[in-house]
């Protein structure tokens, strides 16, 4: 009888020790398993910030921006000229502007160039420098003017023709994918004074342009 109070003490005793173990485990595992919680979340946020900074990083500051240079083969020009001037013109085409998607892009640009010409011998050599716009439809027709100093007086510049455009947005879809976009078409200069003390005046011709695009 002794025996069976004495093992009954003992559980008394052992079984209440026995349950605030198991719950002192139970709470411990609850802890890791809040602090693997913890630490995994960080984890993903730590590896979203750096891909978001690493997007941000890779985002050129010119991205957006592209540089043509044009060239001019020469087929009519006003009397100030014997010979057709020759010569290149360089246009940056900004990102501003107006888009409307799947119908036409306007963009603001500056151009600047230099051409060479003669009359009976003298040198005539117009430097350009103009601010404008591009106008490009459904990424195949282009038409382009310039406000521009031409030579000795004021002026404008204008270019109009087709865009390769489309070709490359199909490439940007493909495993080629090239910077370029090349342009055709017609390109005129006029003037109200080629030269200081000279009459107003004209040229132009075939203008082809190759564009890089940042």
């Amino acid at each position: 009888m002794k025996s069976n109070y004495k093992n009954l003490k003992y559980l008394v005793f052992i079984l209440p020790l026995f349950f605030i173990s198991l719950n002192a485990q139970d709470e411990a595992v609850e802890e890791v398993e809040a602090v693997e919680e913890v630490e995994a979340v960080e984890e993903v946020e730590a590896v979203e910030e750096v891909e978001a900074v690493e997007e941000v990083e890779a985002v050129s500051p010119l991205a957006g921006f592209s540089i043509g240079l044009a060239s001019t083969p020469g087929l009519v020009s006003g009397e100030t000229f014997t010979d057709i001037p020759v010569g290149f013109s360089v246009v940056l085409t900004t990102p501003y502007g107006i888009s409307l998607e799947n119908a036409f892009d306007f963009t603001f640009s500056v151009v600047f160039g230099q051409y060479s010409g003669n009359f009976e011998g003298a040198d005539f050599s117009p430097s350009i420098l103009g601010v404008g716009g591009n106008l490009t439809i459904k990424d195949f027709i282009f038409a382009e003017g310039h406000l521009s100093n031409i030579g000795a007086g004021l002026g404008m510049r204008g270019f109009a023709g087709v865009s390769s455009g489309f070709i490359m947005e199909k490439l940007k879809k493909s495993d080629l994918n090239l910077p370029f976009n090349l342009l055709v078409g017609g390109e005129g200069f006029i003037s109200s004074e080629m030269v200081e003390g000279s009459n107003p005046s004209f040229w132009g011709g075939l203008g082809v342009r190759l564009d890089y695009n940042f």
